[in-house]
């Protein structure tokens, strides 16, 4: 073999390598680049959804603002109208005491049905929370849950919280379906709720006495466990996360943890 030969060999393998560490290169960037892409695209999706999930939500509290605003003007009105009208026929109709007692049934009853409407109103929108807050709106929340049988206790920090108002009111939603869940269904004696800010960080917990539940039986029933549900998409708006530490037959702990920094700036209160 001459040298002239063996030079083009050396040559011919030289480039041979180059083009070869050339493919590689090249595929290993084709593939890096589908990665980023799918992951843009993985990203997009979720923002996608979060968006989705924040107008739906958005969407429930604009449609409580006006169920309470029914209820409030129309229901609550009529009421109290009806109650006038029935002292005014009273007073016509003399002092009987059958009929006295008859009357006096029926304000009760008035009254009642009232008391329900208003109930009901602030639990469609809690004026509480928006007025004064999110620690004011859960001492609410507690008061009324509270009664001779259950006792529900709640402890936050002394310090004031920084809360943005569309966070406060998603972990009160949160919080209130916690509280109604052990109420209802875990038919608790002693409820726990607790509030933290830890390190840019909101934490709330629901600890419970009750029966306690089977998380995953729960989650795959459609109806039972759309609560829950609920909860873990509100909480995917603002890239939160919740715990379950559940298990049929024992207490309940439900524990929230929201990033401040991490959490989108969705608006709920339009």
């Amino acid at each position: 073999m001459s040298m002239d030969s063996g030079f083009v060999i050396a040559v011919g393998t030289a480039v041979l390598l180059m083009m070869a560490v050339f493919i590689i290169i090249f595929v290993a960037y084709y593939q890096q680049k589908q990665a980023k892409q799918q992951l843009s695209l993985k990203e997009l999706q979720a923002q996608h959804r979060r968006e989705l999930m924040a107008a739906t939500f958005r969407g429930q509290e604009e449609e409580r603002k006006r169920l309470a605003e029914d209820m409030h003007d129309g229901i609550g009105t009529m009421l109290s109208i009806t109650k006038m009208s029935l002292n005014q026929l009273e007073r016509k109709l003399g002092g009987e005491v059958q009929v006295g007692f008859e009357f006096q049934k029926t304000r009760s009853m008035i009254d009642e049905t009232m008391t329900n409407v208003r109930r009901i109103s602030r639990n469609l929108v809690p004026t509480t929370l928006e007025r004064f807050g999110l620690l004011a709106a859960l001492e609410e929340l507690i008061d009324r849950a509270n009664d001779g049988e259950l006792e529900v206790q709640l402890t936050y920090p002394e310090s004031a919280i920084q809360i943005p108002p569309a966070l406060e009111l998603m972990l009160y939603r949160i919080a209130q379906e916690l509280v109604n869940n052990a109420i209802k269904h875990a038919r608790a004696t002693h409820i726990a709720v607790q509030l933290l800010c830890l390190d840019n960080e909101i934490r709330l917990s629901v600890v419970d006495d009750g029966v306690g539940f089977d998380f995953d039986a729960i989650m795959e029933n459609r109806q039972g466990g759309l609560g829950l549900r609920t909860i873990e998409s509100r909480l995917n708006v603002v890239n939160g996360h919740v715990t379950f530490d559940v298990a049929p037959g024992r207490g309940s702990q439900i524990h929230v943890q929201v990033h401040l920094h991490d959490a989108q700036p969705v608006d709920l209160l339009s």
